[in-house]
């Protein structure tokens, strides 16, 4: 005989819910100021417009606006988290 299971219960995570934000720098530039308002010093990974991770100076101009530094001018995207 079949036994009913009670249905699992959904609690939240900090996973879940952490706010984020993506930044699209169409535009190539050497430095990027990005406003994220994310009310707090994120962590930031940058990539290039062929999805390549590039390294670059992060400075916390507040805990929503940032300016990144890179040697050389390209766009991309920037993810905040």
């Amino acid at each position: 005989m079949a036994k009913w299971i009670k249905q699992p219960t959904t609690v939240n995570n900090v996973y879940t819910t952490d706010a984020n934000h993506v930044h699209d720098q169409g535009v190539p530039a050497a430095e990027w100021v990005i406003n994220h308002n994310l009310n707090k010093k994120c962590g930031v990974t940058v990539v290039d417009s062929s999805n390549k991770v590039v390294i670059g100076q992060i400075t916390y101009n507040s805990v929503n606006q940032v300016t990144l530094n890179f040697e050389g001018s390209f766009s991309g995207k920037a993810f905040f988290n």
